[in-house]
């Protein structure tokens, strides 16, 4: 029977983050990362978008938009995975503000 390999992998950055209307740098590109995952455990939409600002208004730039938790902190609001994503990943609301949980990792 052969002998099958798999790439070791470990959580580069794993944090808990505040959003608001004020866009901000939630990951900065990294070319080493296998995979992203970030969770909206706030009460707000969060919206995301890779390599740049989210942007809302009439021009609508955003990749993905995670929905609230049923309440703060409830585990049941939007999550993104993504593999394969070295890109710089940004996230904003339109209004208010929201908690996030990020996870990277890297291997």
């Amino acid at each position: 029977m052969p002998t099958i390999k798999t790439a070791q992998t470990k959580i580069d950055e794993d944090s808990v983050n505040s959003v608001s209307s004020s866009a901000a740098q939630a990951l900065a590109a990294d070319r080493d990362r296998r995979s992203l995952s970030i969770q909206n455990i706030g009460t707000t939409k969060v919206y995301v978008r890779f390599g740049a600002a989210p942007a809302m208004g009439a021009t609508k730039l955003f990749s993905y938009i995670l929905s609230p938790a049923s309440g703060s902190e409830e585990g049941d609001g939007g999550v993104l995975t993504v593999d394969n994503c070295g890109s710089s990943v940004w996230v904003a609301t339109a209004s208010g503000t929201s908690t996030i949980i990020v996870t990277s990792f890297v291997g």
